[in-house]
């Protein structure tokens, strides 16, 4: 299939998989990050937007979508991206499967994009075999199918190779602006997130947990503005009493809270917390003892056992297998 779209010279060309159930925010998300960047005023990407057939999709809000060409393993593209939504449906599918397992092979220097439970597609077509990968925390069950892939779905996203997956939703921008950031420079990366108005890189680390904490664990206005306070501020001396006291609560109150809006105790809670931002930072390649003390750790020691206790690994360990 070769590209009847106009393209610039140096421009990357994205086949962006459609299919009936498709999450819209999937798909618009990381496009329109994509198509927002230039270099020398030049479009640093072109997307071409694919189904199964070539026919008409509607996505499970509703919105019926035209595309320009039928999925098809002899495109001229360079990346293939495959966003989340309904895509139990398409597993069985050995089509699909074979045209995503094959397109790092038939494309030396072209790229695998998931955003979402796309990356479920890409599991079963074998492409996450022995990689490091991510995608919403609700797949948590539908993961475990999938053995020989490295599930953290505490990440946003994940780069690894040419192999990219996203948590999802907004991270799929998240993933578009650290991919744009790594082809075109930070310069171009900060004028899209600028452009659309979101943060180049998120606060309070590279986890899940930590962006869906306040809203979705809690409905105690209180206990929110705790969480926020200990996510924006890990490095304060957080004893139980600290925490109860910042929270208007005694604490027999306030770990009774904690059990119930978080099954977790106070301690457990600022550990994940540490953890989370602690992973942020080692993303950085910042030493481990700074890591240790500007995450709240303290000493390296503690936050050895942390996540000794939280991954079952040692902290060297876990850089060189999530980090590198």
């Amino acid at each position: 299939m070769t590209s009847n779209l106009d393209k610039p010279k140096n421009a990357r060309l994205i086949d962006v998989f459609l299919f009936d159930g498709v999450n819209l925010l999937d798909v618009s998300g990381p496009v329109q990050a994509f198509d927002t960047a230039k270099v020398n005023g030049q479009k640093r990407y072109v997307m071409r937007y694919v189904t199964l057939d070539g026919a008409p999709i509607t996505a499970s809000c509703g919105l019926r979508m035209v595309p320009d060409a039928a999925l098809s393993p002899d495109s001229d593209c360079d990346d293939l991206l495959i966003p989340g939504g309904g895509v139990d449906a398409l597993i069985p599918n050995a089509h699909l499967r074979d045209i995503i397992g094959q397109h790092l092979t038939r494309k030396p220097a072209g790229r695998v994009i998931s955003i979402c439970s796309g990356a479920l597609l890409l599991a079963a077509a074998g492409v996450l075999d022995g990689r490091v990968a991510t995608t919403h925390w609700s797949r948590l069950a539908h993961t475990k199918g999938y053995d020989r892939v490295l599930w953290d779905l505490d990440r946003i996203f994940t780069a690894e190779d040419r192999v990219f997956t996203s948590a999802g939703v907004t991270t799929g921008m998240d993933l578009a602006l650290s991919m744009i950031r790594t082809d075109c420079g930070a310069s171009v990366a900060l004028a899209v997130a600028r452009e659309l108005v979101v943060q180049l890189r998120r606060t309070g680390g590279q986890s899940q947990y930590a962006i869906h904490l306040a809203a979705q664990f809690t409905q105690d206005d209180a206990l929110t503005r705790l969480i926020e306070r200990v996510v924006a501020e890990p490095h304060l001396n957080w004893t139980l009493d600290a925490l109860a006291e910042a929270a208007s609560m005694n604490p027999r109150t306030l770990s009774r809270h904690f059990q119930r809006d978080l099954q977790e105790s106070p301690a457990q809670f600022v550990e994940r917390v540490r953890v989370d931002h602690a992973r942020g930072l080692m993303a950085d390649k910042l030493p481990l003892k700074q890591v240790a003390r500007q995450s709240g750790f303290g000493d390296l020691q503690r936050m050895r056992r942390a996540f000794q206790r939280r991954f079952g690994i040692h902290v060297s360990d876990y850089q060189n297998a999530f980090v590198g």
